[in-house]
């Protein structure tokens, strides 16, 4: 994949994330009545053009990060590096936005809920690549290396 293509694939990648994510923030926000960013509250603080551009932000990073799973390294290691640049890119929008850089028990929960959530999507994507390679597998027809000469010695033998 050239250059240019990537680079579209990145930013086109975190569009999409944003639209989806600023929908669940409207959808949340009218759930709790928190429409005008200026009345604080929870979730009218991601309201505002300041939280939408880190909420984009978070986005972008979160579509530069998945171009690791296509580097050329050991699984374990591609996962790691996701997982911490997404926690950094988590943390942007769930401790940044929010401000409760001195709430430490705040910034606790929220980390742990990413955990959960992040380990939940890992556990899917293992499952759903296992069994695509097992589906491959099986659909491989056997084919024997060493038939010509069973056959022989079968019929000599």
């Amino acid at each position: 994949m050239n250059l240019r293509k990537r680079i579209w694939k990145i930013i086109s990648d975190a569009c999409v994330y944003f639209t989806v994510a600023e929908f669940f923030v409207l959808f949340v926000a009218t759930g709790f009545s928190e429409l005008d960013p200026e009345a604080g509250g929870g979730v009218g603080k991601y309201l505002s053009l300041g939280a939408a551009a880190l909420l984009f932000l978070g986005c972008f990073l979160l579509s530069l990060l998945n171009l690791t799973f296509r580097l050329d390294l050991s699984s374990s290691l591609r996962v790691l590096i996701h997982f911490i640049g997404t926690t950094v890119a988590y943390s942007l929008v769930f401790i940044v936005i929010p401000g409760v850089y001195n709430d430490f028990g705040a910034i606790f929960v929220r980390l742990g809920v990413f955990v959960i959530i992040y380990a939940v999507g890992l556990l899917i994507g293992v499952i759903v690549t296992s069994s695509k390679r097992n589906h491959r597998a099986d659909s491989i027809e056997y084919e024997s290396q060493f038939g010509e000469f069973f056959d022989k010695k079968n019929r000599n033998g």
